[in-house]
Protein backbone atom coordinates (compact mmCIF):
# COMPACT_ATOMS: atom_id res chain seq x y z
CA UNK A 1 0.00 0.00 0.00
CA UNK A 2 1.25 3.27 -0.98
CA UNK A 3 0.43 6.71 0.85
CA UNK A 4 -2.35 8.19 -1.68
CA UNK A 5 -1.59 11.96 -2.15
CA UNK A 6 -5.15 12.56 -4.27
CA UNK A 7 -6.66 15.75 -3.24
CA UNK A 8 -9.67 15.59 -1.70
CA UNK A 9 -12.73 15.05 -3.36
CA UNK A 10 -15.92 13.65 -3.08
CA UNK A 11 -15.64 9.78 -2.45
CA UNK A 12 -17.80 7.03 -2.04
CA UNK A 13 -17.24 4.04 0.26
CA UNK A 14 -17.34 0.78 -1.72
CA UNK A 15 -16.77 -1.87 1.12
CA UNK A 16 -15.72 -1.82 4.73
CA UNK A 17 -13.39 -4.31 6.04
CA UNK A 18 -14.92 -6.04 8.90
CA UNK A 19 -12.76 -8.92 10.19
CA UNK A 20 -9.84 -10.86 9.02
CA UNK A 21 -9.68 -14.31 7.54
CA UNK A 22 -7.32 -17.12 7.51
CA UNK A 23 -3.17 -16.45 8.22
CA UNK A 24 -2.07 -14.85 4.55
CA UNK A 25 -3.81 -11.33 5.08
CA UNK A 26 -7.17 -11.94 3.26
CA UNK A 27 -9.74 -9.81 4.86
CA UNK A 28 -13.24 -10.12 5.21
CA UNK A 29 -15.55 -7.51 3.84
CA UNK A 30 -19.01 -6.15 4.07
CA UNK A 31 -19.62 -4.68 -0.12
CA UNK A 32 -21.86 -1.93 -0.73
CA UNK A 33 -22.06 -2.48 -4.12
CA UNK A 34 -24.54 -4.42 -6.44
CA UNK A 35 -21.23 -6.16 -8.35
CA UNK A 36 -18.89 -6.79 -5.72
CA UNK A 37 -16.82 -7.89 -8.64
CA UNK A 38 -16.48 -4.24 -9.78
CA UNK A 39 -13.56 -3.76 -6.96
CA UNK A 40 -11.38 -6.04 -8.93
CA UNK A 41 -11.75 -3.54 -11.58
CA UNK A 42 -11.20 -0.18 -10.03
CA UNK A 43 -8.71 1.77 -10.29
CA UNK A 44 -7.20 4.78 -7.85
CA UNK A 45 -9.07 2.53 -4.99
CA UNK A 46 -8.42 4.82 -1.86
CA UNK A 47 -8.17 2.80 2.09
CA UNK A 48 -9.33 5.12 4.80
CA UNK A 49 -9.23 4.63 8.82
CA UNK A 50 -12.54 6.79 9.49
CA UNK A 51 -14.86 8.62 6.69
CA UNK A 52 -13.90 11.93 8.50
CA UNK A 53 -9.69 11.36 8.58
CA UNK A 54 -8.18 13.46 5.88
CA UNK A 55 -7.32 12.34 2.58
CA UNK A 56 -3.48 12.45 3.46
CA UNK A 57 -4.15 9.65 5.90
CA UNK A 58 -5.27 7.67 2.73
CA UNK A 59 -3.44 4.76 1.11
CA UNK A 60 -4.19 3.52 -2.36
CA UNK A 61 -5.26 -0.16 -2.51
CA UNK A 62 -5.28 -2.72 -5.22
CA UNK A 63 -7.89 -5.69 -4.51
CA UNK A 64 -6.34 -8.50 -5.84
CA UNK A 65 -8.42 -11.16 -5.23
CA UNK A 66 -12.23 -11.33 -4.44
CA UNK A 67 -14.34 -14.44 -3.20
CA UNK A 68 -17.82 -14.99 -1.82
CA UNK A 69 -17.57 -16.45 1.86
CA UNK A 70 -20.66 -17.76 3.54
CA UNK A 71 -22.94 -14.38 3.45
CA UNK A 72 -20.17 -12.21 2.75
CA UNK A 73 -16.84 -11.35 0.74
CA UNK A 74 -13.17 -11.93 1.52
CA UNK A 75 -10.67 -10.22 -0.52
CA UNK A 76 -6.48 -10.17 -0.36
CA UNK A 77 -5.50 -6.48 -0.49
CA UNK A 78 -2.26 -5.32 -1.92
CA UNK A 79 0.03 -5.14 1.05
CA UNK A 80 -1.43 -6.56 3.08
CA UNK A 81 0.41 -9.98 3.74
CA UNK A 82 -0.04 -11.65 7.04
CA UNK A 83 -2.70 -11.70 9.25
CA UNK A 84 -0.99 -8.72 11.44
CA UNK A 85 -1.57 -6.60 8.59
CA UNK A 86 -4.77 -7.40 7.92
CA UNK A 87 -5.85 -6.68 11.96
CA UNK A 88 -4.04 -3.27 10.96
CA UNK A 89 -7.00 -2.38 8.51
CA UNK A 90 -10.13 -3.84 9.98
CA UNK A 91 -12.28 -1.29 10.69
CA UNK A 92 -11.31 1.02 7.43
CA UNK A 93 -13.47 1.52 4.14
CA UNK A 94 -12.02 0.88 0.47
CA UNK A 95 -13.55 4.16 -1.73
CA UNK A 96 -13.12 5.39 -4.37
CA UNK A 97 -13.34 8.86 -6.26
CA UNK A 98 -16.96 9.57 -7.16
CA UNK A 99 -15.62 10.63 -10.82
CA UNK A 100 -15.79 6.78 -11.24
CA UNK A 101 -19.27 6.55 -11.30
CA UNK A 102 -21.99 8.17 -14.13
CA UNK A 103 -24.18 11.27 -12.93
CA UNK A 104 -27.26 9.81 -12.02
CA UNK A 105 -30.03 9.32 -14.41
CA UNK A 106 -33.24 11.49 -14.35
CA UNK A 107 -34.73 8.83 -12.34
CA UNK A 108 -32.52 7.96 -10.09
CA UNK A 109 -30.53 9.08 -7.07
CA UNK A 110 -27.21 7.65 -5.40
CA UNK A 111 -27.67 7.29 -1.29
CA UNK A 112 -24.48 9.49 -0.63
CA UNK A 113 -26.56 12.01 -2.97
CA UNK A 114 -29.43 11.79 -0.02
CA UNK A 115 -27.72 11.70 3.09
CA UNK A 116 -27.97 14.71 4.90
CA UNK A 117 -31.11 16.34 3.55
CA UNK A 118 -34.12 17.08 5.40
CA UNK A 119 -36.87 15.25 5.22
CA UNK A 120 -40.76 17.00 5.34
CA UNK A 121 -43.44 14.82 6.29
CA UNK A 122 -46.82 15.34 5.37
CA UNK A 123 -49.44 13.83 7.86
CA UNK A 124 -53.36 14.91 7.66
CA UNK A 125 -52.67 17.88 5.56
CA UNK A 126 -50.12 19.36 7.97
CA UNK A 127 -46.48 19.65 6.67
CA UNK A 128 -43.72 19.33 9.86
CA UNK A 129 -39.81 18.90 9.82
CA UNK A 130 -39.20 15.21 10.53
CA UNK A 131 -35.30 15.50 10.94
CA UNK A 132 -32.13 14.97 8.06
CA UNK A 133 -31.37 11.46 6.14
CA UNK A 134 -28.45 10.20 8.85
CA UNK A 135 -28.00 6.55 6.26
CA UNK A 136 -30.09 4.62 4.00
CA UNK A 137 -30.21 0.78 5.39
CA UNK A 138 -30.88 -2.24 2.70
CA UNK A 139 -33.44 -4.67 4.22
CA UNK A 140 -34.12 -6.78 1.85
CA UNK A 141 -37.97 -5.79 0.96
CA UNK A 142 -37.07 -2.15 0.34
CA UNK A 143 -34.32 0.06 1.46
CA UNK A 144 -35.30 2.69 4.61
CA UNK A 145 -33.81 6.29 5.77
CA UNK A 146 -32.66 6.19 8.96
CA UNK A 147 -33.85 10.11 9.92
CA UNK A 148 -32.38 11.50 12.82
CA UNK A 149 -33.31 14.68 14.33
CA UNK A 150 -32.17 17.94 13.47
CA UNK A 151 -32.68 21.94 14.55
CA UNK A 152 -36.89 22.57 14.43
CA UNK A 153 -37.54 18.91 14.04
CA UNK A 154 -40.67 17.68 15.33
CA UNK A 155 -39.13 15.59 17.99
CA UNK A 156 -35.55 14.28 19.59
CA UNK A 157 -36.49 10.68 18.03
CA UNK A 158 -34.64 9.02 15.39
CA UNK A 159 -37.12 7.68 12.54
CA UNK A 160 -36.94 4.51 10.25
CA UNK A 161 -39.05 5.82 6.85
CA UNK A 162 -39.71 2.94 3.82
CA UNK A 163 -38.14 3.96 1.06
CA UNK A 164 -41.11 3.45 -1.02
CA UNK A 165 -41.50 5.64 -4.06
CA UNK A 166 -44.54 7.35 -4.94
CA UNK A 167 -46.51 6.31 -1.89
CA UNK A 168 -44.27 7.54 1.28
CA UNK A 169 -41.45 9.12 -0.48
CA UNK A 170 -43.33 11.42 -2.84
CA UNK A 171 -40.83 14.08 -3.84
CA UNK A 172 -36.99 14.46 -3.82
CA UNK A 173 -35.54 18.18 -4.43
CA UNK A 174 -31.70 18.08 -4.35
CA UNK A 175 -30.98 21.41 -5.09
CA UNK A 176 -33.11 22.12 -2.00
CA UNK A 177 -31.72 19.59 -0.06
CA UNK A 178 -35.06 18.13 0.91
CA UNK A 179 -37.30 15.04 0.87
CA UNK A 180 -40.97 14.95 0.93
CA UNK A 181 -42.82 12.16 2.63
CA UNK A 182 -45.97 11.00 3.33
CA UNK A 183 -45.51 8.93 7.16
CA UNK A 184 -47.51 8.73 10.07
CA UNK A 185 -45.64 10.68 13.35
CA UNK A 186 -46.54 8.89 16.84
CA UNK A 187 -45.43 11.91 19.39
Amino acid sequence: MNESSSPSHDFLTLADIVGVYGIKGWVRLRVRLDDPNLLLSLSDLTLIAAPEAPRSACQSVVVEALQVHGKGHIARLSGVADRTQAEAVRGHEIQVAAAHFPAAGDDEVYWRDLEGLEVWCTEDGLRSLLGRVKTLLETGANDVLVVAPCEGSIDDLEHLVPWIPDEVVTDINLPDRRIEVVWYVDV
